[in-house]
């Protein structure tokens, strides 16, 4: 059976998608229903946004799909991690790293964590605007240097790691949008990305990791040194961004809904490490967040060979994807939809697992996810407790490789007893 979808125009909405691709994915949906066929340029894709083909291809038929577009097993930074590669590499990566993220682990983290939660908060000047989305990028990257990797000594290094870290998101991002996209290897090509990636590695090199009581990446990461740098880069690269987003967007709709603010407020005040269970407003807010704004706006898997979904054909080389932000838009899940309800995951979640997907789904769901709800929660929590937070001028999304603000997010902090007049 083959989907619905447009026949014809194929250019045009290639135009569309660099311009708009979330504005084209609403339409699609809109005039041919959850599932669509469509061209863009040479190429052949499936956007699917039900549940039930979002499983099949997440989880049940994993295997016959590889990572889409974008971060490519070639990428001479990441290629080898745990990120884009595949299959035996893959399972083999994923099981040598997930002792670092039970749940067990990541609790002994938390003396680290608030440590330096507080000392990026003393930094924060009163009554000056600063761009949120920065800073809370900083704040997350911060966080990975001191727990992944156990370094807590170089956090002057941060800026530097920081902006190469971006130039490189958003050099992937082209790529993955990019017709004529030239082998990282071809002399005169890729100049810039090279440079970039080079002090990267010396920051590997660089890291000197203390013996904290908790387990890091070290004992699990491959010993070959290219290898290594593969694997250590690629949890930088897919942790830092990803956490400072989902922090970002949080704290900026609070500040906007002081109602829902007042609650994480009075949570804030516990003298417990944030929980799900003690601070279930603040999780509520996380959860909203991620819902709106999920940092990995979209999913891409390419056939391996001819796949049967059902009642659904999908050719080998065609390639499929996968709108979390569109899925978690759908007005039969969540009613007020384009809404900031926090008060909605209170004692509910969705029926469907592959409903709210803002880590992915299936065995390739993020292996970082309790980690990095874990920093959000104790973050958000200490930030509101210390300062209310006035953004100033209206927000617009960027979706590139993440999903970001495509303009400073400006706010000030005031120290709440200054807010109260003490």
């Amino acid at each position: 059976m083959s989907m619905p979808g447009p026949r014809d125009g194929g250019l045009a909405r290639l135009r569309f998608f660099h311009r708009d691709p979330l504005g084209l994915f609403q339409s699609l949906i809109r005039d041919f229903g959850p599932r669509v066929q469509f061209r863009m340029g040479p190429w052949t894709f499936f956007l699917l946004n039900e549940s039930e083909s979002v499983g099949q291809v997440l989880a049940h038929h994993r295997p016959h799909f590889h990572k889409g577009p974008g971060l490519e097993p070639s990428n001479p930074l990441i290629g080898q991690g745990l990120l884009t590669s595949d299959e035996d590499d893959w399972i083999e990566q994923r099981r040598a790293l997930a002792p670092v993220f039970r749940p067990q682990n990541i609790s002994s983290m938390r003396p680290w964590l608030e440590e330096a939660v507080d000392q990026s908060l003393q930094n924060w000047e009163d009554g000056e605007p600063f761009d949120l989305e920065s800073r809370m990028l900083r704040l997350s990257l911060t966080l990975a240097l001191h727990t992944l990797f156990a370094d807590p000594s170089h956090d002057d290094w941060i800026p530097e790691i920081g902006s190469d870290v971006t130039w490189l998101m958003d050099h992937f991002y082209r790529r993955s949008r990019s017709v004529w996209r030239f082998p990282y290897n071809v002399p005169g090509f890729n100049r810039r990305y090279h440079a970039h990636a080079q002090r990267l590695r010396r920051v590997v090199d660089r890291l000197t990791p203390t013996t904290p009581p908790f387990d890091t990446v070290w004992p699990h990461v491959s010993k070959e040194r290219e290898r290594r740098y593969h694997q250590t880069l690629t949890l930088i690269v897919a942790g830092f961004e990803t956490t400072g987003h989902a922090m970002a967007w949080a704290l900026d709709l609070m500040a906007r809904h002081p109602a829902v603010e007042s609650k994480v407020l009075q949570e804030s005040g516990q003298d417990v490490f944030p929980t799900p269970e003690t601070h279930p407003w603040t999780h509520a807010v996380l959860l909203e967040s991620l819902r709106l704004y999920p940092p990995v706006w979209l999913l891409s898997r390419r056939a391996v060979h001819d796949v049967t979904l059902g009642d659904l054909r999908l050719p080998e080389r065609s390639i499929t994807l996968i709108s979390p932000w569109l899925m978690h838009r759908n007005a039969d899940v969540y009613p007020e939809a384009s809404h900031f309800r926090p008060e909605r995951w209170l004692g509910w979640k969705p029926e469907s697992p592959y409903d709210f997907i803002p880590f992915g789904a299936g065995p390739r769901r993020c292996i970082g996810e309790h980690l990095a709800l874990t920093e959000a929660l104790m973050a958000v929590s200490r930030i509101v407790n210390r300062y209310r937070l006035i953004p100033t001028g209206p927000r617009d999304i960027f979706p590139g490789l993440t999903l970001g603000a495509s303009a400073p997010m400006w706010v000030t902090a005031t120290p709440r007893a200054a807010a109260r007049g003490g």
